[in-house]
């Protein structure tokens, strides 16, 4: 498949490949479930973090596709290519009385990396997060992230809380 043409990067001037075609974002369907669970296993991999993945396709199909889901998935797509994917879902700030959305996952493909999905992404998260009258758009990064920069260039900041987890045998 070939949809790509040369042009500079602007961020390290090197040649990369960007698409003639746009790229259309889209919800994800019960069809894509395999898409967003290979999706989100690469962003596992990516991080490092591939030992501890242990969700399954019935999970993806159960809690982001079942009668209620837990969570939506979009994909960004070129020429029917998913090469982008944001998972998000709702929270609830008592103190403002208001939803909030959580986005959990955001993660584009190492190749389309510099084509901007990850702000298109962003942006239609964006959306919904308005159509759902939430109060913010939240997320966590690990200190360590580079992409701490590319979030904090699109408005987000750093909140002063501190995220704790208490899971597996402390959670029993």
């Amino acid at each position: 498949m070939n949809f790509t043409k040369t042009c500079a990067d602007q961020h390290n001037s090197l040649k990369k490949n960007v698409p003639q075609s746009s790229p259309v974002i889209r919800q994800a369907e019960k069809k894509d479930a395999e898409t967003v669970l290979e999706l989100t296993r690469s962003l596992a991999e990516y991080h490092g973090d591939d030992a501890d993945f242990r969700a399954t396709l019935n999970d993806v199909l159960r809690d982001g596709f079942g009668k209620k889901p837990l969570y939506e998935s979009w994909l960004a797509e070129i020429d029917g290519v998913p090469l982008a994917l944001a998972t998000f879902f709702i929270t609830y700030s008592t103190f403002k009385g208001k939803a909030c959305l959580h986005l959990d996952n955001l993660y584009v493909k190492k190749d389309a990396r510099g084509w901007k999905l990850g702000e298109k992404m962003i942006a239609q998260v964006k959306l919904r997060a308005i159509e759902l009258n939430c109060y913010r758009l939240e997320l966590e990064v690990h200190q360590h992230n580079p992409a701490r920069a590319f979030y904090e260039r699109l408005g987000f900041s750093e909140s002063p809380d501190r995220v704790y987890i208490l899971a597996g045998e402390n959670l029993s």
